[in-house]
């Protein structure tokens, strides 16, 4: 869940945004990806994506590990999402409200 959430957080908040970090995108989001695979490597596979662990969590025999893995997964997406939403309140702004 940790790292699902640190991937969508960064992810939203370097290439979603209304003046995004073009040439340095790649590189947050390639940084998280490798960290979080080695990080939780031995215990998901590395996998940060619900439909990927749900995957290979099925393909195990283990139906309930696929649950499990793929809730908290969602989990962390939202809360990135809700976080994101609450830090960076400006983006859904709109043009006509934002002072010049």
């Amino acid at each position: 869940m940790v790292f699902t959430f640190l991937l969508c957080y960064v992810v939203l908040a370097v290439a979603t945004t209304k003046q995004p970090l073009s040439e340095y995108f790649g590189l947050a989001i390639g940084s998280c990806v490798t960290a979080g695979g080695y990080a939780i490597g031995t215990i998901s596979g590395g996998s940060l994506n619900p439909a990927v662990s749900f995957g290979i969590a099925v393909s195990g025999g283990t139906p309930l590990n696929a649950v499990f893995y793929t809730a908290f997964e969602i989990a962390g997406g939202l809360l990135a999402a809700g976080i994101f939403m609450s830090t960076h309140a400006i983006e859904y702004e709109k043009d006509d409200d934002i002072p010049k």
